[in-house]
């Protein structure tokens, strides 16, 4: 057997070993699907595994529209979930006239009164990561994607709860994670009866493709005969949001030039940022942002310093360094 074939025997294994079925007779695994090359992967090991799923897509307004499209084609029995507002206390809220309404990278800058960007990654919480509440969730999260994902996530990832400490403290297949959380490390039948216990009371997410190399991915698309995405095949590695903070300048800007209209879309939702900020007198403090989209912009970029703004040039001359 080669080493694929290993990797898509585990994989499988694995799937049909957490089966919520298998424990609770009542429920069945929520896939989080985001139409990329891991997502369908992932969606076609449970269809071999022949365990009940239910996959989901959540409509976050900054997906390229090449992988919307795709996902409406290929894989019209996923969900399309629109994440929107509540009351407060119930997730993002944007005041009582934006309850019910849809959550949109574009009005969630103006209320948030801030650009995203990587210490403070806020649309992912409310555009991607809600979902599956109460769910044995699967996804495609691998540790060939990053160094912290390797260090943070492991076959199964138990969402952050007070009693999880307590769970999983002495048991020697789990490691507690800085936000309380707990990942397990080791495919192990003991650890499995413990997380199959909290999969009821905790959020627990399965990652059945977390050992798996890009070119196991690839590989296994190509002898299974699975669709994908065509952006891929123009030189894109992994899709995701356009314009996402966590990737390059240099992604981004090509982002930028193959969707211009999501440029306009962004400066535009700066421009409304800066209303809100100048309504809650908040243009002025030690966080100067500009006065003009394009300042935000480009500060967002990483292209320039704002007005009003000190740049290490600046304290060179000064202080002669």
């Amino acid at each position: 057997m080669s080493e694929l074939a290993e990797k898509v025997k585990t994989s499988i294994d694995r799937i049909k070993n957490f089966d919520p079925l298998s424990f609770s007779g009542k429920d069945s695994y929520y896939l989080a699907f985001s139409g990329g090359k891991d997502s369908v992967v992932c969606k076609a090991l449970l269809d071999m595994a022949g365990v009940k799923y239910d996959a989901h897509y959540r409509v976050t307004s900054v997906d390229p529209p090449e992988l919307v499209r795709f996902i409406k084609e290929k894989h019209p029995d996923v969900a399309r979930d629109v994440p929107r507002y509540t009351e407060y206390g119930g997730g993002a809220y944007g005041g009582e006239d934006m309850v019910g309404k849809a959550i949109t990278m574009w009005n969630l800058i103006p209320i948030k009164l801030m650009p995203p960007t990587r210490m403070a990654r806020y649309c992912c919480d409310f555009l991607k990561e809600s979902g599956g509440d109460g769910r044995l969730t699967v996804t495609g999260v691998r540790w060939a994607e990053s160094v912290n994902r390797r260090k943070k996530q492991g076959l199964a990832t138990v969402s952050s709860s007070s009693k999880i400490s307590k769970e999983f403290a002495d048991n020697p297949y789990f490691r507690i994670t800085g936000n309380n959380g707990a990942v397990l490390v080791n495919d192990n039948a003991e650890s499995r009866e413990i997380l199959d216990a909290c999969t009821t009371r905790f959020k627990t997410c399965l990652n059945p493709i977390i050992d798996w190399t890009d070119k196991d991915v690839w590989d296994f698309i190509k002898s299974e005969g699975i669709s994908y995405c065509e952006l891929y095949n123009e030189g894109f590695h992994r899709l995701g949001c356009i314009g996402c903070p966590m990737a390059r300048k240099r992604g981004r800007e090509k982002e930028f030039l193959r969707w211009p209209k999501y440029k306009q879309a962004y400066l535009h939702a700066f421009e409304k940022m800066l209303e809100y900020r100048a309504l809650r007198g908040k243009m002025q403090g030690t966080w100067r942002i500009g006065n003009t989209a394009n300042d935000v912009y480009n500060w967002w970029m990483e292209y320039d310093v704002l007005p009003g703004q000190i740049c290490f040039e600046d304290l060179k001359e000064e202080y002669d360094l």
